[in-house]
């Protein structure tokens, strides 16, 4: 499964995909600790913003089977 980190900074923005749901919020937590607004987007679309990574990683968790 592979998810989005959209990140927004002074008129900029990225977009960058990771396979794993610990990578990708590593990398959007990266992103917010230096300014960034962030959010991840799931296979199906869903977008999680900082206050619910935890929630994130638990959903994809257990539908990549890794716990």
């Amino acid at each position: 499964m592979t998810f989005a980190i959209h990140g927004s900074k002074n008129g900029e923005s990225v977009v960058t995909v990771r396979i794993g749901p610990d990578a990708a919020v590593e990398k959007a937590r990266r992103l917010e600790s230096v300014g960034w607004q962030v959010h991840i987007t799931d296979s199906a679309g869903r977008q999680f913003h900082l206050p619910q990574f935890d929630r994130f990683l638990w959903i994809n968790r257990g539908t990549t089977g890794r716990m």
